[in-house]
């Protein structure tokens, strides 16, 4: 009897643990799509991630390095319910590399450079896969670093002669001019995004108005390129913007959302900053975060060395004073979900070369108008970052390279510091602190995501052949990280070569991770395989909310 009540008792507790890992491990679901490499230098694929109208998966091969040369594309439609819809074959007869790309509600677009100089849009049908080319030939001589699209109308934004530029174009009909307010200023822009939501374009410039007036310059752009509203902020001794996440609320009002220095401090970093700019131009409420301030800043630390830091803190803000933190971070783009606004701040430390030479030269808070973003000096193969045909990350920053530094070998992330907006005020309402444990890319990709509703927050984040994740409430520290291995490959193979992708908010409660794999049999170094994947992970564990 006694056998039987322990047996039983083993094979309970044997169920109970496999039904827990069963309903634990379905915290993400994974699916995984896998499109072919033939070799090496067969990565040439484009991930066009449009939210709720799907993903658009380019891949781009060639024959050689010949002028003219018929460029053979195959692109695949992937919708929301993360399956197939159609896959199309596609000859073009000017070859160009991908740079950018955007959509719209019937359209994918991709802009590429087709010459030195000349670039060319290809637009494909979202319903049918059909597709045109428009060709633009720069007579500005213009080098790209941000493209938006919308309806047929394309923004193509960069520098010309050491100066800022902003054209509208549009690709029907044909024509386009250079927008007023940007090519006549001495500075450079640092962002440049439109909103669909209210079909605005948001423009920042760094700029230098006169020599004693440098600043912050922003405007809105309607779709037809007129002004909506601009605003201009004197560079101010205690702070200074770093990096721009704008939207727009229901109001219409611009809400910009970023991080901030002290001082003339450009890179180091002291904490976020939210502002709203009314219709009329004013700044209303700018409130500044100091990462001290937040309720999980310290938490990741042991409790003497937290009780400590916390000490330290609170003596030199009982005297007013403020402790410079100096951090080095990497943010994310801005996330919409549960009505809310996440932002997710990496914080990092970039290995550069030791080479004196490749130093590349900033001007403080006045960015010059040529200083390449990070993905654009990527994607320029006379920079012998990528060579031409291998697989370039999908989720590279697209912020302007630092001042007085060359581009890094190597990106160490440390940790995530993850805050919620309110969506109509702009004011933030929670933060919490996610350890990335010993994380670390070659190049600099978003690899960090956080989901949350109005009471959780769930961390996650990639790594070679697993993806890591934690939950707790958007208050509560939890030091627990769960991993979990992926499954787009058999145990009787192992990675032989991987490229970090990176990670994205896709729509909902969906992440999208890219990257390409190497896999070898552990048996037969004969056998093996070269895919790109692109991997949905979707939050779905109900205690999320419950």
């Amino acid at each position: 009897m006694k056998t039987s009540i322990t047996r039983y008792t083993t094979i309970s507790i044997l169920t109970l643990m496999l039904i827990s890992s069963s309903l634990f491990s379905q915290t993400f679901e994974e699916h995984t799509i896998q499109f072919p490499m033939l070799h090496e230098y067969d990565g040439s694929y484009r991930l066009n991630e449009m939210g709720e109208q799907g993903l658009l998966v380019l891949r781009n091969r060639y024959g050689g390095e010949k002028k003219n040369i018929i460029s053979d594309i195959e692109v695949t439609y992937v919708q929301t319910d993360f399956q197939k819809k159609w896959t199309k074959q596609i000859k073009l007869d000017h070859y160009g590399d991908v740079i950018s790309d955007g959509y719209d509600d019937d359209y994918a677009y991709f802009l590429m450079k087709s010459s030195e100089l000349n670039y060319q849009v290809l637009r494909i049908r979202l319903a049918d896969g059909a597709q045109k080319v428009f060709y633009y030939k720069n007579v500005e001589k213009m080098k790209v670093d941000y493209f938006s699209v919308e309806d047929n109308i394309a923004f193509l934004g960069g520098s010309a002669n050491n100066l800022p530029i902003i054209t509208h174009w549009d690709l029907e009909v044909g024509t386009r001019r250079v927008l007023s307010s940007v090519h006549q200023i001495k500075g450079g822009i640092v962002c440049m995004e439109y909103d669909r939501d209210v079909d605005m374009l948001t423009v920042v410039i760094k700029a230098q108005m006169s020599s004693i007036h440098r600043g912050l310059y922003v405007i809105d752009y309607s779709i037809d390129g007129n002004i909506h509203k601009q605003y201009f902020e004197e560079i101010q001794r205690e702070y200074n913007y770093q990096t721009f996440r704008p939207y727009h609320n229901s109001r219409g009002e611009l809400v910009m959302i970023g991080t901030y220095g002290l001082g003339n401090e450009s890179e180091s970093t002291q904490g976020v900053y939210s502002m709203i700019l009314s219709n009329r131009g004013y700044r209303l409420n700018p409130k500044f975060y100091d990462f001290s301030f937040f309720n999980n800043f310290y938490s990741h630390l042991d409790p003497k060395t937290k009780e400590k830091s916390q000490e330290k803190f609170q003596k030199r803000r009982e005297k007013d004073k403020v402790v410079p933190l100096r951090l080095e971070v990497m943010p994310n783009r801005l996330q919409f979900m549960n009505g809310q606004v996440v932002f997710v701040i990496n914080e990092v430390s970039f290995i550069y070369p030791f080479n004196e030479t490749a130093k590349y030269a900033g001007d403080g808070f006045y960015s010059k108008a040529e200083v390449p973003t990070f993905s654009g000096f990527v994607q320029d193969y006379d920079n012998m970052i990528v060579r031409k045909g291998e697989y370039i990350p999908s989720m590279l920053v697209n912020e302007k390279m630092k001042e007085n530094y060359p581009f890094p070998i190597e990106c160490n992330f440390k940790r995530a510091l993850a805050c919620g907006f309110d969506f109509e005020t702009g004011e933030m309402r929670w933060d919490n602190t996610y350890l990335t444990r010993n994380l670390k890319t070659e190049l600099p990709v978003e690899l960090v995501g956080a989901y949350a509703d109005n009471r959780k927050v769930a961390f996650l984040h990639v790594s070679r052949d697993s993806y890591f994740y934690k939950v707790s409430e958007r208050l509560e520290y939890k030091h627990d990280c769960q991993v979990i291995s992926y499954k787009d490959y058999s145990p009787a193979y192992e990675i032989e070569k991987y490229t970090n992708g990176g990670l994205t908010h896709w729509y909902g409660n969906h992440f999208i991770h890219t990257g390409t794999k190497k896999i070898q049999n552990r048996l037969s170094k004969n056998e093996s395989d070269q895919y790109f994947f692109l991997t949905c992970l979707s939050y779905s564990n109900r205690s999320l909310t419950d």
